[in-house]
């Protein structure tokens, strides 16, 4: 299965109108952001129906604001469960994958970055053999803080067998440039299920722009997928309430997908 493209679909946009707009202007698929109010109760089959009508997948954003690597035992425990009701709905709504943060809100500097380090391991262990077990793929995105960038990657995939989801805008963020990421996606990309496409224009910091309205350097990112033959799922995660800005992000990124397929 080829590259496919997709848009976030959260509490901006209106859950029927998205995804007769995805359907209409060519997306694959729909990601699913289960953190906001708008997903508080989620229709699986509303979903499954509104999707199939218009053959387009789903992809699931995980909550996120969640402690899976804490050490007290009973946050990273609850926060462990509560993922995992999640992917359920995922998986009842035919999320392929489901993206989710490996992080900790404890300091290293009283808790030992190492052993954190560890505890966040054994919950994505966890998260991402519940979500096998249920037909959906875990990949862990990459995020602003030591718990885990982009850099990170390498360490994740020894030390689990978890997936990952890079976010382009946070890796920008954390200083990685646009070859450093297609540099990952080239060495990497057996284990990169997906990727979030996002521009900003600050140096260290996210804005959700559509591509073209940063400073991001896609042109390697693009050019890694195309030769690399990489197969997943892009999703242009903006935060907008104009639906065309999703479009334009698309025009942008298969103008660059075309031009290194020349």
């Amino acid at each position: 299965m080829s590259l496919r493209q997709g848009f976030m679909i959260d509490a901006t946009v209106e859950f029927e109108a998205g995804v007769a707009f995805a359907a209409e202007h060519g997306f694959d698929f729909v990601e699913l952001n289960m953190e906001h109010p708008f997903f508080r109760e989620l229709d699986p089959g509303r979903v499954r129906s509104a999707t199939a009508d218009r053959g387009l997948d789903v992809v699931a954003h995980l909550p996120y604001r969640l402690d899976i690597g804490s050490p007290h035992e009973h946050v990273r425990d609850g926060s462990c469960r509560q993922l995992e009701a999640a992917v359920d709905t995922a998986a009842a709504c035919g999320a392929e994958t489901g993206v989710f943060h490996a992080t900790t809100n404890a300091s290293p500097d009283g808790w030992g970055a190492e052993t954190l380090r560890e505890w966040i391991y054994e919950s994505v262990r966890r998260v991402d053999d519940y979500a096998g077990d249920a037909g959906v793929t875990g990949a862990v995105e990459n995020v602003k803080q030591s718990y885990f960038d982009a850099g990170d990657f390498p360490d994740l995939f020894a030390a689990t067998g978890a997936d990952a989801c890079l976010d382009t805008g946070h890796a920008h963020a954390m200083g990685y440039t646009g070859a450093e990421q297609a540099a990952l996606l080239r060495d990497h990309g057996d284990r990169i299920a997906h990727v979030h496409l996002n521009e900003t224009r600050q140096p260290d910091r996210d804005e959700h722009l559509p591509l073209g309205h940063g400073v991001v350097d896609f042109e390697p990112v693009a050019r890694a997928l195309v030769e690399t033959d990489w197969t997943g799922t892009c999703t242009h995660e903006i935060y907008s309430w104009d639906l065309d800005s999703r479009a334009s992000s698309k025009a942008v990124f298969d103008e660059l997908l075309a031009d290194a397929r020349e």
